[in-house]
């Protein structure tokens, strides 16, 4: 912080303090195993990231805005500020997007308080991400034009082809298990029970889930 209070905007972080073993591990339980932002499975396939909300070395409003240093150089080693990301969803297209909807009220240093800014991008603790997307089959859409839903979808990649082909294949499998649970064939309570289990937020792209089968969730 002091580096930053004398004027710095290139600020050295330790990532062996935030990017270590116990808190990855911690967050990933909280988590999980899933990805904050895409909701699929992270560990099955790859690391996966420690991720910085609100990023730690620098920021960018939009494209065509070059990036601001220094960032949220407070908020490095802050559990509350770390979240557990697939590697595309964080690296890819995340990255340093940290837009707000008003730009003057954006917290430039520990001086400041952050709570008041309005983030575009969702935050996966404080918010409630079906306030603002929703699934039309196995297509993320912004429930009711929410600005913050399409920011979302846009800054996390949560529309990307194969993020699509994935949902499309586990949403097949589940409409063969809804016509079962909407029968009055022996195994339709059992069908319902598990559909039941799957839209709970822990599970594989629950929040899809929840959107295609609201009768049954």
């Amino acid at each position: 912080m002091q580096a930053a209070t004398n004027g710095q905007t290139q600020v050295e972080f330790q990532d062996s303090i935030y990017g270590h073993k116990s808190v990855k591990e911690a967050l990933i339980g909280l988590q999980k195993d899933k990805c904050c932002f895409c909701q699929g499975f992270v560990t099955d396939t790859s690391y996966g990231d420690v991720e910085h909300f609100r990023p730690k070395g620098g920021y960018q409003q939009s494209e065509q805005q070059s990036l601001q240093k220094p960032g949220y150089y407070w908020l490095a080693y802050d559990f509350s500020n770390l979240f557990f990301a697939c590697q595309k969803c964080n690296e890819v297209y995340k990255r340093n997007y940290f837009p707000l909807a008003d730009e003057s009220k954006r917290a430039l240093s520990h001086t400041n308080d952050c709570l008041l800014e309005d983030s575009l991008i969702l935050h996966p603790e404080l918010d409630n991400p079906e306030d603002h997307i929703t699934f039309v089959d196995e297509v993320v859409k912004s429930r009711n034009q929410s600005v913050k839903g399409r920011e979302t979808i846009k800054r996390t990649g949560l529309d990307r082809e194969k993020l699509n082909d994935s949902r499309l294949e586990y949403l097949e499998t589940l409409r063969v298990l809804a016509i079962i649970a909407r029968s009055k064939a022996e195994e339709a309570y059992h069908a319902r029970e598990h559909l039941k289990r799957l839209g709970q937020p822990g599970r594989l792209f629950s929040a899809m889930v929840r959107a295609n089968f609201p009768d049954l969730v």
